[in-house]
């Protein structure tokens, strides 16, 4: 066990078997010696997450929506509470789609854990794309696609940038809009929060995690300037901090958004947001 960290028997068994080996092995193996050298790395990592270091960056790797990805410093961890907003997502799809595949936007990408879970369980129901600005989650977002195999476009861009709208014109009359849905999983942290941050939230990268002074910048700037890239009737899904739906709910209603639900997580806490545009 782990001491000092809540959950340490699970982070101890994840890491051994990540490095020495599985608990099958182990009942079959479990008399044979274990290499100076596996025992070295263990021991470094177990005492990397005693630090405080997120075992998802120890690990390399973490599973989403039953679909294992790479992650490491530079990208934010994907969290269970995340997969709230792609039930919703795949909800919406299923109200919209009419035989002719969706073309869907995942804002603020980072891993891909969205579009990747969208792209898998709609298949050729629908076009992803996936949008990130940070140097540093791209070659995760990257590999995440190519290792998956689920057909998934790349956008480089600041989701504040309006000339990235271009990408998303209708093919069939580039006068038009072309997204059916965005869905959008932004940076919500306050000031205050991420002055308090857990110590493994820490290490995550900050450009993934803040949202401004109020946590709100990406919800004004996603639902004011992306609506342009909407289709009339077209869904916008974004996920919420805790305490923040009112607000979220004001913005999108301000923005010409219709229809606004709210979807909960596992701990019963309004996790995403999914409107309509009027």
């Amino acid at each position: 066990m782990l001491e000092g960290i809540p959950d340490g028997r699970f982070d101890a068994l994840c890491i051994f078997e990540d490095m020495v080996c599985s608990r099958e092995q182990l009942a079959v193996h479990w008399d044979e010696p274990v290499s100076e050298d596996t025992c070295v790395r263990g021991i470094n990592a177990a005492n990397k997450r005693i630090e405080g270091y997120p075992l998802q960056y120890i690990l390399g790797q973490w599973e989403f929506y039953g679909i294992t990805l790479a992650v490491g410093e530079g990208v934010l961890i994907p969290r269970a509470d995340t997969e709230v907003l792609v039930d919703a997502a795949i909800e919406a799809a299923g109200k919209l789609y009419r035989g002719i595949p969706l073309r869907i936007a995942d804002l603020c990408s980072g891993s891909g854990c969205i579009a990747i879970a969208l792209a898998h369980h709609l298949k050729e129901k629908a076009q992803i794309f996936a949008l990130e600005y940070s140097a540093d989650a791209m070659p995760y977002l990257m590999k995440n696609i190519t290792d998956s195999g689920e057909n998934v476009q790349i956008i480089r861009g600041d989701v504040s940038n309006g000339h990235l709208l271009e990408n998303f014109i209708s093919p069939d009359d580039d006068s038009r809009p072309g997204l059916d849905m965005i869905v959008s999983n932004p940076p919500y942290l306050t000031d205050e929060e991420m002055a308090s941050l857990q110590r493994e939230v820490a290490y995550e990268p900050q450009i993934a995690l803040y949202g401004g002074t109020d946590g709100l910048k990406f919800y004004r700037v996603i639902a004011c300037l992306w609506r342009e890239a909407l289709k009339e009737g077209g869904y916008l899904l974004f996920e919420i901090g805790d305490a923040q739906e009112a607000q979220v709910r004001s913005i999108m209603e301000d923005s010409g958004f219709e229809d606004i639900r709210g979807y909960k997580d596992g701990a019963g806490c309004i996790r995403c947001l999914a409107g309509r545009k009027a």
